[in-house]
This record gives C-alpha cells, structure tokens and sequence, in this order.
C-alpha cells in the first residue's frame, strides 16, 4: 500500500539539504515505505497546524526550488547524454504546477471530515482528472509520468483512477490505519485492488482533502505499455507527482516520513 503524509506518499528519492546533499535512508514496512528525513534548514512556505499530539504539525514545506535540486539528481536523461538542470526543471515546475495540490496538508483551521466534505473533494479530483484527461498528449501530468519514469510509451487508465476516487472512504474507527503518521493512504491486495482511504478523525480544510485524494487517484494511473510489470514504482510517481506541484514536507527534526 502507498500512504501520503497528508498520505504515505512522499517523494521516493534521496531528498538534498538545502545547502549539503544528505541522503534519506529508505525501507520498508506493513503499509509502505517510510523514509527517514535529516534536518532541514530549508525555509518553509507554512507550518502545517493541527491538533497536539499530530505529527504533522512537526513538518514544513520545502521550497521548489529545494525540490527542483533533487530531482535534477534522479531524473532520467531527456535524450541520451542531455539531462535537465535544477533551473530548467524549476521551470518546468512553476509552469506545470497544479492549484489542486497547493494546500497546506492538513491546513487551518481545518475540521473533522464529513461525508459532504468528502463527496464535494472527489468532484474537485473527478473535474481535474476530466480535464487533464481532455488534454491528451499535452496534459502536464502526462508529460510528468513521461519525464519521471523515463518510458517511450506509457498508457494512462484515466477510467480506473476516476472509479478509485469514486470510492474514496473515510476511515473513523482506525480500522485501517492508526494515522498517527498520514491523513490518507492508497491500500489493496495489489495495485489493480487498490482503494483509497482517508482519516475520519484529524482535521483538514476542504482543499487538503481533495488534495490528498488527488494525490492518492494518480498512483498506478500510468501503466508500461512494454512487456513486464505495467506498473511505475512509487518513487516514480512520486516524482512525477513533485513536477506538478505535489507539496513535499520534511520535518524540523529527524523523524519518519511516509513513502
């Protein structure tokens, strides 16, 4: 299962200091991957403000360009030998950023997840993936699965992400998750089975909701049209995810991360 703190989906590669390149220690466990993250001196956006006892209260947003730094060292070559730089991938960040993904996870003042705050953040998601779908070829998100995972061809099941997102649940007896370490989570038997999840008793603000479950509908969305495993990893997603604006936090002290 993937998880995203908002969800237990973080980016999956090594993540730099904002002036020295650390490498995050990555493995996993029941739910996922968890990473362990260093100290950052990268100057947030905001702080995430819930409740006390909330680790997510801990974490702070790293700028974009802190971002486009690390992914210039695991992006794939553009052509053979002709690799993007952090300023063309900044860039491209800025012009391919998605408003949907620009909320503070959980945000403020945020409250307890209703049934109509759920249904009303998957029509937000199920519009944005209608449109994105509409692009074709010169959708932002295709063309970050495109760069992220490096593939000549790739296929996107734009029906199952909708149907995913249909059944998005809220989860309020922590019979999925204890959620002391993510807001929402992707989880099943195997990617095709997978569902979505979000915790029924932190609070969020409507735009961090449907943040989380748009996150959570892209992954196993693009699909390997070659022969062998169809599926992208989630490091890769998660990349592709970052080119378009997906906020990625790491907390003002060494904790865990989910991945």
């Amino acid at each position: 299962s993937s998880c995203r703190f908002g969800s237990k989906s973080q980016i999956g590669y090594h993540m730099p200091h904002a002036c020295q390149r650390h490498q995050a220690a990555v493995r996993r466990r029941v739910h996922g991957k968890r990473k362990e993250v260093p100290r950052s001196t990268a100057s947030p956006r905001r702080r995430n403000v819930s409740d006390k006892g909330d680790v997510t209260g801990l974490a702070v947003r790293l700028e974009d360009w802190h971002v486009a730094e690390a992914l210039a060292q695991v992006l794939p070559p553009v052509r053979p030998s002709i690799s993007l730089n952090a300023s063309e991938i900044f860039e491209l960040m800025c012009r391919w950023a998605k408003p949907i993904f620009k909320a503070g996870i959980p945000g403020a003042p945020g409250r307890i997840p209703s049934k109509a705050m759920l249904q009303a953040a998957k029509r937000t998601v199920l519009r944005f993936f209608t449109q994105e779908r509409a692009l074709g070829e010169s959708s932002e998100v295709v063309r970050a699965f495109y760069l992220a995972s490096g593939e000549q061809l790739l296929r996107f099941d734009w029906d199952f992400a909708a149907e995913k997102v249909s059944r998005a649940r809220l989860d309020r007896r922590n019979s999925i998750d204890s959620w002391q370490e993510c807001l929402a989570m992707t989880s099943g038997e195997s990617n095709a089975l997978s569902e979505i999840y979000v915790c029924g008793t932190r609070r969020l603000t409507q735009r961090a909701l449907a943040s989380l479950i748009c996150h959570e509908g892209l992954h196993n969305l693009a699909r390997r049209a070659r022969p062998g495993n169809p599926f992208l990893s989630e490091e890769l997603e998660h990349v592709a995810m970052a080119l378009i604006g997906d906020p990625q936090l790491v907390h003002e002290t060494k904790v865990s991360l989910c991945s």
